[in-house]
């Protein structure tokens, strides 16, 4: 009998013990996911940074020259990021080109690697800004060449983006879950007795595991901002087309004839609004908030639809709005950059002689607003990702233009829906606007 007790005993020690070592193995596991999580948040805020301040150089680039008092306002600009100590850039020859932040945190001696130092990471990266913003006919002016005599010129070789980030609350956290492991570990062993207490542990585990989730989908997030800065060239081509059309339509017409000062107003709010895009751009840690106003749509379409009136013209397309006299809640810069993407999307999808409709449809207090065509549709099985980044398939397109006008109806709280049937048409509607009252 007590052969057989002890025999249990045994057993039982054994499985308790089996348990005990694969929590405290599986608990290892978890620390040292979590540490290196926490680490690759840093890295992709670092990557982040980086990617877009290249995107910022390249936008300000021509023809293989540079400002230098330009790209240091983009250097300090990006270094008031939270967590960022210190940017630089430095040429082939090693000397810094620009920089911003902390000068102090920028290491002294030059290395091309990305690496941990006590409380901070410096992440590098290495770019040839000659080749990627090579000549181009950004310069070209309605007289030749623009005077570029203050621009200095790329150097050819490889150029060392540096970015010093400040790593204290990383291996604050480190700290946090080496206290946490010893803990628990503690605690797995002290549970050995007691099977409620294991229980308990791994339940903890299992909210760490839930954590740790929530933190990697925060890093996927910041990974694809980096991405966005693809939609500068995006945003910023729409505006700069129709900016480049009213400069060529007041070089054609008779002084007498075209309302040049109305139209020069024109082309002084677009570039102020391509230079708003810009500058959104390069304070990409920045979420995306809209600022509500009163917006009278009526006065809006007066001023808006000669921007696009241009385009509908190359396109052989009528665009019609059917006035509402409402107003309604917007940030009105935001809602110019949707209906703008919206349009001329419809413009692409339709054939000469088509119409686009824009008009808008009350219920109570809210209103949608919806741009609608009888062009080309969209196939059944692409309509699910029409708001997907780079997804298009227009020739040419980027594939970021609903995207964007998703996240400015979401930024609006808003809804973005989409109606379309293969080769009859597509009605785009932005839904849940609030009215603010009706105009005279």
């Amino acid at each position: 009998m007590n052969t057989t007790h002890n025999r249990n005993i045994f057993w039982l020690a054994l499985v308790a013990v089996f348990i005990a070592a694969a929590s405290v193995y599986s608990l290892v596991n978890s620390y040292y996911s979590e540490v290196e999580s926490h680490r690759r948040v840093l890295i992709g805020r670092g990557q982040t940074v980086l990617d877009a301040l290249k995107a910022g150089i390249l936008a300000h680039g021509r023809m293989g020259r540079y400002r230098g008092d330009r790209l240091g306002i983009i250097f300090d600009e990006l270094a008031k990021t939270p967590d960022i100590l210190a940017l630089e850039l430095r040429g082939p020859d090693g000397k810094v080109v620009a920089a911003g932040g902390n000068q102090e945190e920028i290491p002294k001696t030059r290395s091309e690697k990305s690496r941990w130092e006590s409380n901070r990471l410096i992440m590098a990266t290495q770019v040839n800004l000659l080749a990627e913003c090579g000549p181009g006919n950004a310069g070209r002016g309605r007289h030749g060449w623009e005077d570029m005599e203050d621009w200095t010129s790329f150097s050819q070789g490889i150029y060392v983006l540096l970015a010093t980030l400040d790593a204290s609350e990383v291996y604050g956290a480190i700290r946090r879950h080496q206290f946490h492991l010893v803990f628990s570990i503690g605690v797995v062993f002290a549970a050995l007795a007691s099977g409620t207490l294991a229980l308990a542990l791994l339940l903890k585990r299992s909210e760490w595991a839930v954590l740790l989730e929530r933190e990697r989908e925060r890093t996927r997030r910041q990974e694809q901002i980096a991405r966005l800065g693809a939609g500068l060239a995006h945003e910023t081509k729409n505006p700069l087309g129709i900016v480049r059309g009213l400069a060529q339509s007041i070089g054609n017409c008779e002084h007498h004839v075209c309302p040049l000062k109305d139209r020069a107003k024109n082309i002084v709010d677009e570039v102020d609004r391509a230079v708003g895009v810009i500058n959104s751009f390069i304070a990409l840690a920045r979420p995306q908030e809209a600022a509500l106003a009163p917006v009278d749509l009526d006065r809006f379409f007066e001023n808006f639809l000669p921007l696009v009136q241009m385009d509908a013209s190359a396109a052989e397309v009528n665009i019609q709005y059917v006035p509402s006299k409402l107003i309604i809640l917007a940030d009105e810069d935001l809602l110019r950059r949707a209906l703008l993407n919206l349009i001329l999307n419809a413009l692409r999808a339709s054939m000469p002689g088509q119409k686009v409709q824009i008009e808008t449809v009350r219920e109570v207090s809210i209103l949608s607003l919806r741009v609608s065509d009888t062009g080309c549709g969209i196939a059944p099985d692409d309509l699910p990702r029409v708001t997907e980044p780079y997804f298009t398939r227009f020739s040419g397109g980027s594939g970021l233009g609903l995207s964007m006008v998703d996240q400015i109806a979401t930024a609006h709280g808003w809804q973005l829906k989409i109606n379309s049937a293969l080769g009859q048409g597509t009605q785009a509607s932005l839904e849940g606007i609030s009215i603010v009252e009706s105009s005279t």
